[in-house]
């Protein structure tokens, strides 16, 4: 993962980051390359970031991030933090590392809040549940693991689901998704399938606070019929938003030789 091409004001202006500090990412199709996008253009722009998880991540490569912190006592992490983030610009943080599964080990709601509070950088930016790499997903009870206090949640969706065959391949817990809609497993996935598990009550949006902003990112964008999907995917989404819940929708590939982001609504 290297991000040196973006243009840091591209990435803030499309992601809203001017006036959001306390951001959570959920979904698929790309969560974590996001988070640590963002994470290295904003450090390397000046600003002090604090990367983690709510849940669990992959321990993140040093190209990634170089700086990894792992501490259990959020009151250590204050403490660590205040000497050490001015010098890094940017530190992943997790309480534990599990060896066997090489993944950190997040903290609660409450212990994010509490380090958010402490102001001790600009910007926290957690990972708040896992797709095991799929581009879409169907949410357990428990999961996302989202703050009351966040103010901007990036929901991801991988837009090369759109046209696959609905399982495993494509969608972590494909079979609590197909029972959610009533689809059977095998048959193509729609971008009205995508829009309806996004709004579903068990759906994407069911740990989001009220008053938090809400982007979608539909990432994958790497080929013109995926950018012909990714539009329709975002005017089904426009769609389905009855209340109004998305402020904006971006577009975008982060990876490969073909980068860009841009704002397909709002």
């Amino acid at each position: 993962m290297t991000f040196a091409r973006f243009p840091m004001q591209i990435l803030k202006d499309v992601f809203a980051l001017v006036n959001h500090r306390y951001v959570f990412f959920v979904g698929g199709g790309g969560k974590t390359t996001l988070m640590f996008t963002l994470a290295q253009h904003l450090s390397r722009a000046g600003s002090t970031v604090i990367s983690t998880t709510s849940t669990k991540i992959l321990h993140p490569p040093q190209a990634v991030a170089s700086r990894v912190m792992i501490e259990e006592d959020p009151a250590r992490v204050v403490w660590r933090l205040r000497s050490e983030l001015p010098g890094a610009g940017h530190i992943t943080i997790g309480k534990s590392l599990d060896c066997a599964e090489n993944k950190l080990r997040g903290y609660g709601p409450g212990e994010l809040d509490y380090l958010r509070q402490a102001d001790i950088a600009d910007y926290m930016l957690v990972e708040a549940d896992g797709a095991a790499g799929r581009s879409l997903k169907a949410h357990q009870d428990y999961e996302p693991v989202v703050s009351p206090r966040a103010d901007l949640v990036i929901a991801v969706i991988g837009v090369d689901c759109i046209g696959r065959l609905l399982g495993d391949a494509d969608v972590h817990r494909a079979e609590r998704f197909g029972a959610l809609l009533n689809r059977a497993a095998g048959t193509p996935i729609r971008v009205e399938d995508v829009a309806a598990i996004f709004f579903h009550p068990f759906g994407y949006l069911k740990a989001v606070p009220p008053e938090a902003d809400v982007i979608v990112f539909i990432s994958k964008v790497a080929a013109r019929q995926q950018r012909a999907n990714a539009l329709r995917l975002a005017a089904a989404l426009r769609a389905a938003d009855r209340g109004g819940r998305i402020s904006r929708i971006v577009i975008g590939e982060l990876t490969g030789a073909e980068r860009f982001v841009e704002s397909a609504f709002g």
